[in-house]
């Protein structure tokens, strides 16, 4: 586990944080769904809640709750516990965090890590009186190891918490939900995130802010990715090679090498959003002969190219057809990025 992430800010409400705290405190059920769209900091605050709870049953009976005040964890009177410690350095015996890192693949956890993790929690407690196990994120565990995270769940002893992470949670098998307390985690509303766009980054440009505020659905911890990415120039240059390019689409080295360098989940995943959102501003512009209010500049330009060679329908069919692509390359293990540039390139008319 990476110590820089239980420092990382959280946006979950302050009563959906106290809903959990109650849940936690009733001791009636002791497996936990935490869900909601990615970049909410979910993990912050499963892993804060974590060594929160750890620290306290070290030295008390009972969680105290007077040390969570105003949407904060305050630790100053645990620091001298050694729960605190061993949680930051990786090492609480009372502790397990099965997350991605473990990873052999691309695909899923290794099951033998489910395994183990299954097994920790029948090991005798060492200094908590409690055990606590976290799963980041189920949407990285295979069918198999959903179907063993089950028999942990329904076997899970009564000294234990098991917090499960997921951003995709209308994915999870029912028959896990209905044995867990699910807590969901809106995304910010617009004018939250705004004020969050502002005070964070208060030289962004207005083109940049409508981009960003379009494109990250209200997740913070999205804005942040498409930022360190450099996704706006990005966008910007890949717009200028798109209204540029004539009979053949021509990419420019700086484009064609993101393109190559940038060939993740993360990456593939904003310029399929992208893409979807040009058609969506196309469509509109055939249909109403005017531009979406957030259009920015370059794409007005390029929305006029697109209107004179193709038709509402060829767009939706060919919004249809993406999606088949990338669902089909993730179960061939073809390279995504070549999907979406075919795709650009249909759209483009070439």
């Amino acid at each position: 586990m990476n110590n820089s992430l239980i420092n990382q800010k959280s946006f979950l409400s302050q009563k959906l944080q106290k809903d959990i705290f109650s849940i936690i405190c009733t001791k009636k059920i002791n497996a936990i769904i935490i869900g909601g769209p990615k970049g909410l900091g979910k993990r912050n605050f499963v892993l804060k809640l974590a060594k929160f709870i750890l620290c306290n049953l070290e030295c008390k009976k009972e969680i105290n709750l007077d040390n969570f005040e105003e949407n904060k964890f305050i630790f100053k009177e645990l620091k001298t516990t050694k729960s605190f410690y061993l949680f930051d350095n990786n090492s609480h015996p009372d502790f397990f965090y099965l997350n991605d890192d473990e990873k052999i693949d691309r695909k899923n956890i290794p099951i033998e890590n489910v395994r183990k993790f299954k097994n920790f929690f029948y090991k005798t407690v060492s200094i908590s009186r409690i055990k606590i196990g976290i799963i980041d994120t189920i949407e990285d565990l295979s069918v198999n190891s959903q179907n063993l995270l089950l028999k942990t769940i329904e076997e899970l002893p009564q000294n234990s918490y098991l917090f499960i992470i997921s951003n995709e949670p209308a994915n999870i098998l029912e028959t896990i939900k209905s044995r867990c307390a699910f807590f969901y985690v809106n995304s910010l509303g617009k004018s939250d995130f705004n004020k969050f766009l502002y005070e964070n980054y208060p030289d962004m440009s207005e083109e940049e802010f409508q981009f960003i505020n379009n494109i990250s659905f209200g997740s913070p911890g999205m804005v942040l990715d498409i930022i360190k990415s450099d996704i706006f120039v990005f966008y910007q240059n890949l717009l200028e090679d798109l209204i540029n390019s004539l009979e053949h689409l021509h990419l420019s080295e700086n484009v064609s090498e993101m393109f190559k360098r940038k060939d993740n989940v993360f990456f593939n995943n904003i310029i399929n959003l992208i893409i979807n959102d040009l058609i969506k501003k196309t469509i509109f512009y055939i249909e109403h002969k005017n531009y979406i209010d957030y259009t920015l500049d370059k794409e007005k330009i390029l929305i006029q190219k697109i209107s004179d060679n193709q038709n509402t329908k060829h767009l939706i069919d060919l919004q249809s057809q993406i999606y088949k692509n990338m669902q089909l390359a993730h179960l061939v293990n073809l390279k995504k990025s070549d999907i979406l540039i075919a795709s650009l390139k249909e759209l483009s008319g070439m």
